[in-house]
């Protein structure tokens, strides 16, 4: 469990168990391939799981990070208030207009991908396979935007 994912967090890892069964049949048998699809069903939902729960982890390390963020951004701002005309001379403070970029895209990812899937469950639908990271979510491994 010792292993870190990007950004330095921790990578969520869960137990496999591997079943061999000598079926002692043909391929083309029935009951062999209902199994044989039936396991394979069973893996791509553990697989899914194992993706959500590391998504919840990531989700529930950027709340706190969120959370830090905004209060810092409160204390800066109480901070520049105190300061009134004289905010010129405070030369610590941080412009935050490239994080803020990277801050709104990681909102619209969000927000796509929330929105997508409430769309699909009133639809009753389920998403095509391969469709998962074409949800309106930005590269984010781009620079900050320029307008």
């Amino acid at each position: 469990m010792g292993s870190q994912g990007p950004g330095g967090l921790p990578l969520v890892q869960a137990p496999y168990t591997v079943l061999l069964l000598p079926l002692g049949t043909s391929r083309q048998d029935p009951g062999a391939r209902s199994f044989f699809l039936w396991l394979q069903k069973m893996q791509a939902l553990e697989r899914e799981q194992d993706a959500l729960w590391q998504g919840l982890e990531l989700l529930e390390h950027g709340q706190a990070w969120f959370e830090g963020r905004l209060r810092e951004a409160q204390q800066q701002q109480l901070h520049l208030g105190a300061l009134g005309e004289n905010f010129l001379s405070d030369l610590h403070s941080k412009p935050g207009g490239p994080q803020l970029a990277q801050i709104q895209n990681m909102n619209i990812c969000l927000q796509n991908l929330i929105q997508e899937k409430l769309s699909r469950q009133q639809k009753g639908g389920t998403q095509p396979k391969g469709e998962t990271a074409q949800l309106g979510c930005p590269n984010m491994r781009r620079g900050p935007t320029r307008v």
